[in-house]
């Protein structure tokens, strides 16, 4: 009785112990993943408030950001908190919300 009563805490032991390695790692491979996303949102953001211009043409942004394929860049310009505007000649132009209320309206 007693051999399977240890059996069973052993066995408990090494599921919880391989449950919270398997969590960790997922944990740091999610990160890592998502790390380059953040860290393309806060570009473009930072981009987006240069305060010379309001909005950004997507062919620069796109020089600017580069690694992303065109419709993964737009999810990140959204995702950044910008809006899609038509430029002169239907030029594809981009702002942030706050810095364009105006033309939101």
């Amino acid at each position: 009785m007693t051999s399977a009563l240890i059996s069973a805490a052993v066995a408990l032991m090494v599921s919880v112990i391989s449950s919270f390695a398997a969590l960790r790692l997922q944990t740091a491979r999610l990160r890592a993943e998502l790390k380059t996303e953040f860290m393309a949102e806060e570009a473009i953001r930072q981009l987006l408030l240069h305060p010379d211009w309001v909005q950004r043409s997507f062919e620069l942004i796109e020089r600017r950001i580069g690694g992303f394929p065109a419709d993964e860049l737009r999810q990140l310009l959204v995702r950044a908190g910008a809006v899609r505007f038509e430029g002169a000649g239907g030029k594809e132009m981009w702002g942030l919300r706050e810095r364009n209320l105006r033309q939101l309206r």
